[in-house]
């Protein structure tokens, strides 16, 4: 989805750092968005805040207007969901002692993938794949790196279709946040809560459950969507009057290119929350 970027006018509301599994920092992250003339980003890690007052900083210093976010993984009925949470109170002592437990999950999950490797004859060491991390939030692609660094695959796709993708031999399931528990904690602190790529389940009875529970908005704009797909979004933000966003997922390059600029909303999707939480 491309656009011709003006510097008026569009935001990428859904970038990975390095504090996640993403592979640029913060601040990377933020120079990049100005060197495609963005006007704002969200900084939306995977269970993690850490890397949205360092990308902050430097939005200040090169004119980006940096949203604080968080993307939060979700399981149900054995299913991958995302949460999205925006403007959250992410300073929060008790919100950063809750993410510290959901990261401390993630780390033991990858200790039994790593030893589901083993098991199987490939030689891992979980203390390579936490330096992989670098003191990000653990998770699978870190894993692919390490079984990528030691050529036992070839892509990190070929990491996952044959090792720690669903149903793969050394797969292990994350901790069991619902959805709707996710929807919860982001407004318990002040978020608003927002379907990440729903084109990922398309199951539009399960977006009607979220919504019951709290859900403010729908990613409507996403790589994974085709055109079809984000009209029909659209569609239903606007029947369920639903915040609408969007943005490239971004990893840095994880994935083999940097998308970063090529799938944004225009600035009034943003106005429009920040609206909502009153911030002007």
């Amino acid at each position: 989805m491309k656009h011709i970027v003006t510097r008026e006018g569009l935001c990428d509301l859904h970038l990975h750092t390095t504090f996640s599994d993403g592979i640029l920092s913060p601040e990377t992250m933020v120079l990049k968005a100005k060197e495609v003339r963005l006007a704002a980003v969200a900084i939306a890690d995977h269970d993690a805040v850490g890397g949205i007052d360092p990308a902050m900083r430097t939005g200040k210093q090169v004119g980006i207007e940096v949203v604080p976010a968080v993307e939060m993984s979700c399981l149900h009925e054995n299913f991958d969901v995302h949460i999205l949470g925006y403007y959250m109170e992410y300073h929060d002592p008790e919100l950063l002692d809750y993410l510290k437990m959901v990261q401390q999950k993630r780390l033991e999950r990858a200790e039994k993938m790593v030893a589901n490797l083993n098991r199987d004859g490939l030689e891992l060491d979980v203390k390579r794949v936490l330096e992989i991390a670098n003191g990000g939030a653990l998770g699978r692609p870190h894993i692919a790196q390490a079984l990528l660094e030691r050529g036992y695959v070839k892509t990190s796709d070929e990491a996952f279709n044959r090792y720690i993708g669903y149903r793969s031999p050394a797969y292990v399931p994350k901790m069991e946040i619902s959805p709707l528990e996710a929807i919860t904690v982001i407004r318990k602190y002040g978020g608003i809560p927002v379907a990440a790529h729903p084109g990922s389940y398309r199951n539009d009875k399960f977006l009607d459950v979220l919504i019951e529970a709290g859900l403010m908005g729908i990613e409507v704009y996403h790589p994974d969507h085709d055109a079809a797909l984000s009209e029909h979004y659209l569609e239903i933000a606007q029947q369920r009057n639903l915040l609408v966003t969007g943005g490239s997922d971004c990893h840095g390059g994880r994935k083999g290119r940097l998308y970063i600029g090529e799938t944004n909303v225009p600035y009034r999707y943003l106005e429009q929350m920040k609206k909502v939480k009153g911030i002007s």
